[in-house]
């Protein structure tokens, strides 16, 4: 068994949806039956491959999967390209270029892990312009647990901010309208939730290991995070906060008449929203629904009689206001 061939046939069924053992036989100038001897070894060697029977079948390897820097130590990608130098012939074109992919592979292994994804086409930052370390190195911190599968004990703190202390197999890290968050099994709940990574106070690599079970991070993607109603949400804005109303909702929303610039959308309401359209001050007027506006005075009635309290305004400036 050629090791060139096998990480061949894996980086071939990497870069296609379906693959025929046929197809894989005639590239690899090999059998259909030594096609299934290196599917099994790559099987057993944790790969996640899948066929379909028929005409029209073929391998696949499971969405999840992929070659990563992470996936690789730099001594496991040192001794692959070894492997493969030793093992390959004078003007064998194929095992060339899979060294090439893999000393690739060992290059970005030696970058920094500022980007989550960089390439010439897409570039995903998880830092903020602010504090841009702190959600790399988060980030960091989980995919090392997820190729490792070692469960992670974190502090989280709910959106009542009480905070709890738990153990958690982390299966994907997840990016989903600029918030990012991790799925996996949480050993308290015994089910699989989705964590936002900003209410992660603490996190620690444990010595457990955990054996993944079958999941859906797609499906609890579709859902919703908080158990929020939606509301129809229309309001008023200056132009003073055009890029930011733009950046939070999309041009679709956004109407502009001439004199003011409206806005309409489908949103989840509760706190969340509640704290969104109080950042804006007064350069935003709600007009339905009611509630949302109502919720919005007494917020800022709350914020005046705390003021107030704390001796930050007094009664006369009050009457002012």
């Amino acid at each position: 068994m050629q090791n060139s061939v096998l990480f061949g046939i894996l980086i071939s069924l990497l870069g296609r949806n379906l693959t025929s053992r046929e197809y894989l036989a005639r590239k690899y100038e090999i059998s259909e039956r030594t096609v299934s001897r290196y599917i099994d070894t790559l099987c057993a060697a944790g790969v996640p491959i899948g066929s379909i029977y028929g005409p029209n079948g073929g391998y696949y390897v499971a969405g999840e999967f992929k070659i990563d820097k992470a996936y690789f130590t730099k001594d496991e990608l040192r001794a692959i390209i070894s492997s493969l130098k030793a093992t390959s012939v004078i003007n064998d074109s194929l095992t060339n270029i899979i060294i090439d992919k893999f000393e690739h592979l060992s290059r970005r292994n030696n970058e920094t892990s500022d980007y989550v994804i960089k390439n010439d086409t897409l570039v995903i930052d998880a830092g903020s312009w602010t504090n841009p370390e702190l959600f790399r190195n988060r980030i960091d911190e989980i995919n090392k647990a997820i190729y490792s599968t070692k469960t992670l004990n974190i502090t989280y703190v709910d959106r009542y901010n009480t905070p709890s202390e738990r153990d958690f197999d982390p299966y994907a890290v997840a990016l989903k309208e600029g918030v990012w968050y991790v799925y996996g099994w949480c050993h308290k709940r015994e089910d699989f939730r989705l964590f936002k990574l900003s209410r992660i106070r603490n996190i620690r690599q444990t010595d457990k290991e955990f054996t993944r079970k079958e999941s859906d991070v797609y499906s609890a993607l579709k859902g919703h995070f908080d158990p929020d109603t939606v509301v129809s949400l229309e309001f008023e804005f200056s132009s003073l906060i055009y890029d930011e109303i733009l950046e939070w909702l999309g041009s679709d929303a956004i109407e502009d008449d001439g004199t003011i610039y409206r806005a309409k959308t489908e949103i989840y309401g509760g706190k969340t929203l509640i704290s969104k359209l109080m950042s804006f001050g007064s350069s935003i007027r709600v007009l339905s629904p009611r509630s949302i506006n109502r919720e919005l005075i007494e917020e800022s009635r709350r914020m005046l009689r705390n003021a107030l309290r704390n001796g930050d305004i007094d009664e006369n400036e009050l009457k002012t206001i």
